[in-house]
């Protein structure tokens, strides 16, 4: 398969609809089981510098238009969806300030996670399980377990009613 060609280490049952993802991967991408990646009509970028991850968990769902970029580590936790044209960044690419270096902080998504269409993730940025990120917004902030933000930036809508056993079809 091309994604092992690429360096990527893809779990069984794998599921690609559309073609094979863009892949950029000098570090290190790992696709857990039953993951599924939607290609078509836009394919879905990951990429990594060589000291990044990009770690997807087993049932993960990658809509169209996905981009993820990773120069430290990204986890998306098991069971998470995530919608069209959605964009996790761990960094900022440039510094804002003179004189002053970039530092990428990790992301870490929870398990069973909705992220919503063109929903932008931003760097440092982790969400708790069962939580759900609404089409469009932005995420500079934390959001705990089992919660729904929306807006740019995101804030807090109200709490999900979700058992640990609870998964999104």
């Amino acid at each position: 398969m091309r994604l092992r060609a690429q360096g990527c280490q893809p779990g069984r049952g794998l599921r690609v609809r559309g073609g094979v993802p863009y892949l950029r991967n000098p570090g290190s991408l790992v696709i857990g089981n039953n993951v599924r990646l939607r290609n078509e009509p836009t394919r879905i970028r990951l990429a990594t510098v060589p000291q990044g991850a990009i770690i997807l968990g087993d049932e993960v769902s990658l809509n169209t238009g996905v981009h993820i970029f990773s120069a430290a580590r990204i986890d998306v936790g098991g069971g998470s969806r995530i919608g069209d044209n959605v964009a996790m960044f761990d960094t900022s690419f440039h510094p804002v300030h003179e004189g002053r270096s970039v530092r990428p902080r990790p992301i870490t998504i929870g398990r069973n996670v909705w992220i919503g269409r063109n929903a932008i993730i931003l760097p440092g940025v982790s969400i708790g399980d069962h939580s759900v990120v609404a089409a469009g917004s932005v995420v500079f902030d934390d959001i705990p377990a089992r919660q729904v933000w929306r807006g740019n930036p995101a804030a807090f809508v109200k709490h999900v009613r979700a058992t640990d056993d609870f998964r999104r079809s």
